[in-house]
């Protein structure tokens, strides 16, 4: 990764947003230098989208098999397991006078 002050990380850093990815994920998140690393979900993070999940589970979408079986309470609380970051899910952050807005999927 360059050097730099601010990362931002928009989308698609999962595969379909299981704990596990996440997890791995903000752990790499951790390794990193910059001072400010901010996330957005991206399409891929299907656990951050819980109107989505819920009409996937009730569908039981064979799309998603591993997704589709999981249990609201094992994905409700998803984005608390990003600690090493600035999360956006509609809504907006000042960074060193620059005022960045995520809005995922």
């Amino acid at each position: 990764m360059p050097y730099g002050d601010v990362l931002i990380h928009a989308g698609d850093f999962t595969e379909l947003g299981l704990p596990s990815e996440v997890k791995k994920f903000n752990d790499w998140l951790g390794s990193l230098p910059y001072e400010y690393k901010i996330v957005i979900a991206g399409n891929h993070e299907l656990t951050f989208d819980h109107e989505f999940m819920a009409d996937l589970i009730k569908q039981d979408f064979y799309y998603f098999p591993s997704v589709s079986k999981l249990k609201p309470e094992n994905y409700e609380n998803v984005q608390s397991l990003l600690s090493n970051c600035i999360y956006l899910q509609d809504s907006e952050v000042t960074v060193r006078g620059f005022r960045i807005y995520g809005s995922p999927w």
